[in-house]
């Protein structure tokens, strides 16, 4: 039950109170909705900043498993190179070349592209200089030693090149 309240001056302070209470009660639920907003943002800020993060160790785990996998094209490349005359025909070196091949289009599929060098001007962001040889221009690319990839405008691995002097 509640007491009536007789006396005019206990009813304006009881109003008074009563005011001065809902608004720190208001103040206090703006404060605490005020932290939650920021607390969202930056609970949003980190999931963005972690998906980001995510993103890059995956396209760097995909770079080093790529570059892992290039002395193995390189070594079926020599492969092919050394493979005598007389068995350049039959089903197995075929196969083989199949193998090869069916490997290279999986790197391009994955983004990956060679590095054109032969006959090119010397380039120290894509190439590597093995070694200088007499030539008719300097600068210029005589010989491709190690084939060099790219994938999405990075270097994944540089040429390494024979160069005129």
């Amino acid at each position: 039950m509640q007491e009536e309240i007789k006396n005019p001056s206990d009813q304006s302070s009881f109003a008074k109170a009563s005011e001065d209470k809902l608004a720190e009660l208001e103040k206090q639920c703006q404060e605490y909705l005020n932290n939650w907003k920021r607390e969202r943002a930056d609970f949003i800020n980190y999931k963005k900043d972690e998906s980001e993060r995510m993103g890059m160790f995956t396209a760097y785990a995909r770079e080093r498993m790529i570059a892992n996998f290039l002395p193995i094209i390189d070594h079926l490349y020599l492969a092919e190179l050394q493979l005598p005359e007389e068995f350049k025909r039959s089903t197995w070196s075929e196969g083989f070349v199949q193998i090869k091949n069916q490997i290279a289009d999986f790197l391009k599929k994955e983004g990956v592209q060679e590095i054109e060098v032969t006959g090119k001007q010397f380039d120290p962001n894509t190439m590597e200089i093995v070694q200088e040889v007499d030539g008719s221009e300097p600068g210029m690319v005589a010989e491709e030693l190690q084939k060099g990839y790219v994938m999405q405008g990075k270097v994944l691995r540089p040429a390494k090149v024979k160069v005129s002097k």
